[in-house]
């Protein structure tokens, strides 16, 4: 369980990752059983235990809101104090207030739900979102995420040998819209698999060109 992972290393498990992204690129060619081994890949689970708070971030495709409801569940099931979501606007409506409609609907106060602003994508993203939470002084936090983009923010958030850092914990969240056993044949789940090709790619592209910048520095 691990905090914001150093970027001036090259390696941990990248290779791994750049190997999934190629099987993204060329996966419309595979074996269907293959197919379906990619998108086993794509997911990463850590043991969850009761945390400070809960972290949503935004994601486009989930638009019935399965991740908030999955928050919901977890926050009742006492697993975490607040629940903490990436702030954005839907038709002039702000997230956080659609949330916490929702919430309330559920038997939930509306003070419980946190706005975290971030605006900005990739390891970027994630210091912004480590730097909130330090702030704030929470130890540790449970990220929900649809399960395809699990193995990422665990990259993302990933580094046990960062001591005085939040722990993050990532949950994979099953959403309807993506048939992970047959993703291939599916207009949403393909999307969402293209999506999360080019989003990995990005992060794996800014470790490898910090880590060859910090390489001839040395």
């Amino acid at each position: 369980m691990m905090g914001l992972n150093n970027k001036g290393k090259a390696g941990c498990g990248c290779l791994i990752f750049l190997l999934v992204l190629c099987m993204v690129l060329v996966a419309l060619f595979i074996h269907p059983v293959s197919l379906k081994l990619l998108a086993g890949r794509l997911v990463f689970a850590d043991p969850i235990v009761p945390a400070d708070a809960l972290y949503v971030p935004r994601f486009l495709e989930d638009k019935n809101g399965e991740v908030y409801l999955d928050a919901f569940k977890e926050y009742l099931a006492g697993n975490g104090k607040a629940i903490c979501i990436e702030d954005d606007q839907v038709l002039g409506v702000s997230i956080k207030e659609i949330v916490g409609r929702m919430a309330k609907q559920r038997g939930i106060k509306e003070d419980a739900i946190k706005k975290v602003e971030v605006g900005i994508e990739g390891e970027a993203a994630a210091a912004k979102v480590q730097e909130f939470f330090s702030r704030v002084g929470a130890k540790k936090v449970i990220i929900l995420v649809p399960e395809y983009a699990s193995r990422r923010f665990h990259l993302m958030f990933g580094d046990a040998d960062s001591p005085g850092k939040v722990i993050f914990l990532v949950k994979p969240v099953p959403v309807s819209y993506f048939k992970k056993e047959k993703w291939w044949g599916n207009e949403s789940s393909r999307a969402a698999i293209q999506r999360e090709g080019y989003s990995l790619g990005a992060v794996l592209f800014s470790r490898f060109k910090y880590g060859a910048q910090d390489n001839q520095k040395q």
